[in-house]
């Protein structure tokens, strides 16, 4: 539109218009600038905000490098020892292995070899069918529980023992509930540094010929990691492949039991490892 022959006049919304264009336009040409220009500099960057994403690690270990590491530490680990009193008062404690069934005489069993061996004075507590958690009987029922038996001797004041052996385990298969018997090893333990403060405890497992041995691995970790949460050296008879099929025949007494030459066997590698745990 023109006035009086002029030049055409532009209106006020047009000039708003061009405004605007001349706006973008400066915008386009800065993005384009910082473009060109490139990232800051190191030294100029700042750190971004501490956050739940700034503590993600860049990789993660898988579970099966998890439990190798685990398994690595383990083996490593310098083993569980005992600190031997300077006069040694022993009690030993457990099922038919101990009462020395299977030997020609109970007192030609492991633990009497080993107690005269070791030259303590000692007392022997076996009780055939028992165990940490199993209390004997068909159905459990006799109350011979490692833990209620303990009790009673520490009634009585005469006798403190200041290193105690606790055996078994095979027993405590009948229960068929691992955590229950690693449960009760550990209490039993516990109980006894209650009922004989600073007593030396030693745990040995099933030491069984075979081919029971192999049938009681389960309730053998279980004993095991019972006594590891109570820190107690543990004599690993099943991993450490005392009986095998090859020596099993010589040491067998009844498939349960070993006999005299078992019991003589046991103790010797018994002493075997106990010169290791104590110092």
């Amino acid at each position: 539109m023109t006035r009086n022959g002029g030049r055409p006049r532009i209106e006020a919304r047009e000039w708003i218009k061009y405004a605007a264009l001349i706006v973008l336009a400066a915008a386009a040409f800065a993005v384009a600038a910082l473009a060109l220009m490139g990232p800051p500099a190191v030294d100029d960057a700042r750190p971004a905000p501490a956050g739940p994403l700034a503590a993600t690690p860049t990789a993660s270990a898988s579970p099966t490098a998890a439990a190798t590491a685990a398994a690595t530490a383990t083996a490593t680990a310098p083993p569980v020892r005992i600190e031997l009193p300077a006069d040694p008062v022993l009690l030993i404690l457990g099922d038919s292995y101990t009462f020395g069934d299977g030997a020609a005489r109970p007192d030609q069993g492991w633990a009497y070899l080993v107690a005269r061996k070791l030259g303590y004075p000692a007392t022997i507590d076996g009780v055939g069918g028992t165990g940490f958690a199993w209390g004997g009987g068909a159905q459990d029922e006799l109350g011979g529980e490692y833990e209620t038996r303990l009790r009673k001797i520490a009634a009585n004041p005469a006798f403190v023992p200041n290193v105690l052996i606790l055996q078994g385990g095979q027993n405590d298969s009948q229960l068929g509930n691992p955590d229950e018997v690693r449960v009760a090893t550990t209490q039993t333990i516990e109980a006894a540094r209650r009922f004989w403060p600073g007593v030396q405890v030693v745990v040995m497992g099933p030491s069984a010929p075979q081919p029971l041995a192999e049938e009681l691995r389960g309730v053998n970790s279980a004993v095991r990691a019972g006594a590891a949460a109570a820190n107690a050296p543990y004599i690993d008879a099943i991993e450490a492949g005392w009986f095998t099929s090859a020596n099993s025949p010589g040491f067998d007494f009844d498939g349960a039991h070993p006999n005299s030459a078992g019991h003589a066997y046991i103790a010797s590698r018994f002493l075997e490892s106990w010169a290791t745990l104590t110092r």
